[in-house]
């Protein structure tokens, strides 16, 4: 199985999710984006796609995995559903939400269950 060479800025949950509740209203008013609505860029991406999310005007695919590797600077994440390899470098700063704490991603455990949100255009064609 190839692995998947993405760097991705993962955008933490609380981030994404707290939008203004006049957002939400307009998001709930338009119809909802799925899986489906993404120009796949790979087809082995999709298969692990979860939901897709609009927020402040900008689309975003949430994945989902389980956290297999680390190293200094990457982290491999196997992706559900498709079992791919994704290699995640976070930038200095970037957190993740796991079980409601910010935490650093470096810190995260091998075989720590995680959903997290990439922007759409990380993964769509361009």
């Amino acid at each position: 199985m190839k692995n998947i060479w993405l760097l991705l800025a993962v955008i933490a949950a609380s981030n994404v999710l707290a939008a203004p509740s006049q957002a939400q209203s307009q998001a709930q008013s338009s119809a909802t984006p799925s899986c489906d609505d993404v120009q796949w860029r790979d087809t082995r991406i999709a298969k692990s796609c979860v939901a897709v999310i609009e927020r402040n005007g900008k689309r975003y695919v949430k994945l989902s995995g389980k956290v297999t590797k680390k190293d200094k600077d990457f982290i491999t994440v196997l992706l559900d559903h498709s079992k791919e390899k994704l290699l995640w470098a976070p930038d200095l700063g970037e957190t993740v939400s796991i079980d409601g704490e910010e935490v650093a991603p470096m810190s995260v455990a091998i075989g720590q269950p995680l959903r997290f949100y990439v922007p759409e255009a990380q993964v769509a064609k361009q």
